[in-house]
């Protein structure tokens, strides 16, 4: 099968990773091709070469103040040579609005995983173009599927997303401390976790890119204890080395998120985890794998992290084991198949 996948173009897909959307990108094509499959993937240009990358504008106009111009004008151009190569298929994991659009009288069926929460232009760009007969849309989880369905006039698949779980092996053989990872940014609810963690007076490690300085200077480095370590922003290897002494994996995000990747690299690795009931989170845990908060406070919080911490991570692992990127990418390519 001969593949387009459009990324998201204003990061590049490529290690370390600005977030889940970026890893999930780099996982799947990465997997399509070891499955045999033809891939091209239109990404930002400084992305993974490995993964075929066509790329139309490197870092030359992000940063300036019209870069909406330009990120139009980009899809535009993507489109456009999609149109001109003989694809079975277009696998749409960006959250623009032009791919939806242009799909909407596409000669191929177009698929779009979506990535995140109703918004404007992608919104209405759903609502009114999903009756298209080669528009198709996928769903990381079923409460996230649940969001948009107002929107949707077609029918839609809900695929969870995976990990490699040989990348994420079980690592844990200590309880030493806490761990966080991800984007930090205020919706993400690192200060909880760290309230939390200030609560059961045990030490915090936590990493990711630094996406929202105000938030960090405000908000966690005055939060911060002696025996809390920002570890900055690392690399899926370097994250896996942390998993070996986490004790449980903390997550407290503020809004509905549609998966949760780190979620499941935590349990690959042994690690338990302890997070609020928001979002995808319920679908991901079970009662071997990790604990809700009975409310979304520090306070249960501290609970739910007490209760996750004794699970024994060959448990833990087994859980994980559920949502491999073999099993998401085969998920795909047989839906691909009936598609064709």
């Amino acid at each position: 099968m001969k593949i387009a996948v459009i990324a998201k173009t204003r990061l590049p897909i490529a290690e370390p990773f600005r977030g889940g959307l970026e890893a999930f990108t780099h996982a799947l094509c990465k997997e399509y091709i070891s499955l045999g499959h033809e891939v091209i993937l239109y990404a930002h240009a400084d992305s993974n070469p490995a993964l075929n990358i066509k790329g139309f504008y490197g870092d030359e106009y992000r940063e300036q103040y019209h870069f909406e111009i330009y990120e139009n004008d980009e899809y535009l151009s993507i489109l456009k040579d999609i149109e001109q190569n003989d694809f079975d298929l277009v696998h749409n994991n960006s959250t623009h609005e032009l791919p939806v659009i242009w799909g909407a009288k596409a000669s191929i069926p177009v698929v779009t995983t979506i990535h995140t929460p109703p918004i404007s232009k992608l919104k209405a760009a759903i609502k009114i173009c999903s009756h298209s007969p080669n528009l198709h849309f996928a769903f990381p989880s079923n409460n996230f599927k649940a969001t948009w369905q107002p929107y949707l006039d077609s029918d839609s698949m809900v695929i969870y997303n995976g990990v490699d779980l040989a990348q994420w092996p079980l690592m844990r053989t200590r309880r030493d401390y806490l761990l966080w990872f991800g984007r930090i940014v205020h919706a993400k609810g690192l200060d909880i976790v760290m309230d939390a963690a200030n609560e059961l007076k045990m030490p915090l490690k936590f990493a990711g890119p630094l996406d929202d300085r105000k938030y960090f200077d405000e908000q966690i480095q005055p939060r911060m204890q002696e025996t809390d370590t920002y570890l900055g922003h690392l690399t899926q290897t370097e994250i896996q080395l942390q998993m070996k002494g986490a004790a449980a994996a903390v997550s407290a995000v503020r809004w509905e998120e549609p998966f949760g990747l780190t979620n499941i690299e935590a349990m690959s690795s042994g690690v338990p985890v302890a997070g609020f009931d928001r979002g995808a989170f319920a679908e991901l845990v079970n009662a071997d794998s990790g604990v809700i908060a009975e409310q979304r406070n520090v306070k249960y919080l501290a609970k739910a992290i007490t209760a996750a911490i004794p699970l024994e991570s060959d448990k833990v692992r087994r859980q994980a084991e559920r949502f491999s990127l073999k099993t998401m990418a085969t998920n795909y390519i047989n839906y691909f198949e009936t598609l064709i």
